[in-house]
C-alpha cells in the first residue's frame, strides 16, 4: 500500500492500474458546470481558486510541500523527491489573472525522468479544466515517452465530476495509445465512490462515514483522489492539494475500500480496506490524518497558511 500514496515511476503500468476505458475524449474547453464551485463568499482573490475558504491553503500535505508567490500562486512543490517550479509569463504583472498565465510547470531531474506540464486551462472559479503532461526517462535500460492530456469536469457544486484522459506514448517495445475516464458519485456533497471501467476491469474507491467529521477548509488530501493517478502524476497530487481541482467532499471519511476487479483474469482481483483518523487543529483544519490496514499504518502531517 505504501506505494499508492507515494510518487511511483509512471509507466504502462498506469494504463492497466489506472483502468481506464477506451473512449472518444474532447480535449477542447468543458461545458458550463465547469464554471460553478465559488465558495458564496464573493470573487476568489487573484491568484486563489475559489475552492479556497477564508484564504486558508495547503503548505504540506499528503507529502506534498508547496511554496507560495505573494499574489497567491503557487512558486514550487517539493512530491517524493521531485522539485517542481511552475513558471508565469511575465505578462502577469500587467492586469492579468496570475494563474492564467501559467505556461509551464518543470521538474528537476530525478535519476533519469523529467516531467513538464503545459496547456494549462481554468474557468471563472480559477478550477484546471485541462492540461498536458510530457513524461520522460532517458534511462538507458528502458526508455520511455509518455504524453498524457487530461480533461477535468466539475458539477453544479464545484466538485470534480469527471477526469478524462489521453496517453500516446513509446518505450523499447514500441508505440502505444490508449484513452479513458474516472467517473465521481457525491450524495449532498459528500465523497461515495471514485470508479474507474474498462471493457473488464472496474478499479473503484468506496468511502464509509461512520462520523460526521466536517471538512473545515474544503481540504483534499491524496486519500480522495483515485490511488494510482495520485501514486503517478505529482502535477495532479500539487493541483488538487492547493485548491485547483475544486471543492472536495463536506466531510472527511473514516474508511476506504479500493477494489479492483478483473473479469479475464480473477487472479488479479482484489480489495483493500483501510480505516482513516484526523487530527484537528484549533481551527479544526487537518493537522495530520492516519491511514490504516493490512499491517501498515501512515501518518501525513499537513500544515496551512493564510492569504
Amino acid at each position: 500500500m505504501k506505494k499508492k500514496f507515494e510518487l511511483a515511476n509512471l509507466s504502462k503500468s498506469l494504463l492497466y492500474c489506472f483502468c481506464i476505458s477506451i473512449c472518444a475524449l474532447n480535449l477542447t474547453a468543458c461545458d458550463d458546470d465547469d464554471e460553478n464551485g465559488t465558495q458564496g463568499n464573493g470573487p476568489a482573490p487573484i491568484g486563489i481558486p475559489s475552492s479556497v475558504i477564508d484564504g486558508v491553503r495547503a503548505t504540506s500535505m499528503s507529502g506534498v510541500d508547496v511554496t507560495y508567490n505573494e499574489d497567491g500562486t503557487i512558486k514550487e512543490a517539493e512530491v517524493d523527491g521531485n522539485t517542481l517550479v511552475f513558471n508565469y509569463a511575465s505578462s502577469r504583472a500587467i492586469k492579468v489573472d496570475p494563474i492564467r498565465s501559467l505556461i509551464s510547470i518543470t521538474s528537476s531531474e530525478r535519476e533519469s525522468e523529467r516531467r513538464i506540464a503545459s496547456d494549462f486551462a481554468f474557468n471563472t472559479s480559477g478550477f484546471v479544466t485541462a492540461y498536458k503532461l510530457k513524461y520522460t526517462d532517458t534511462d538507458p535500460d528502458f526508455r520511455e515517452e509518455m504524453n498524457i492530456a487530461y480533461t477535468f469536469n466539475y458539477n453544479a457544486d464545484g466538485q470534480m465530476q469527471k477526469i478524462s484522459m489521453k496517453v500516446d506514448g513509446k518505450d523499447d517495445e514500441g508505440s502505444y495509445s490508449e484513452s479513458g475516464e474516472i467517473n465521481y458519485t457525491y450524495n449532498n456533497k459528500v465523497l461515495e465512490k471514485i470508479e474507474a471501467k474498462s471493457k473488464n476491469i472496474t478499479c473503484s474507491q468506496t468511502y464509509e462515514y461512520t462520523q460526521a467529521i466536517k471538512n473545515t477548509y474544503n481540504a483534499m488530501p491524496l486519500l480522495l483522489l483515485p490511488e494510482a493517478l495520485a501514486s503517478d502524476d505529482c502535477v495532479f497530487n500539487v493541483f488538487a492539494i492547493t485548491g485547483y481541482l475544486g471543492n472536495a467532499g463536506a466531510n472527511l471519511p473514516t474508511a476506504m475500500t479500493i477494489k479492483n476487479t478483473d473479469l479475464e483474469d480473477p487472479s488479479e482481483n482484489s480489495t483493500e480496506r483501510y480505516n482513516l483518523s484526523y487530527t484537528l487543529n484549533e481551527n479544526k483544519a487537518i493537522s495530520s490524518y492516519t491511514l490504516s490496514g493490512y499491517g501498515e499504518t501512515m501518518t501525513f502531517p499537513c500544515d496551512w497558511t493564510n492569504f
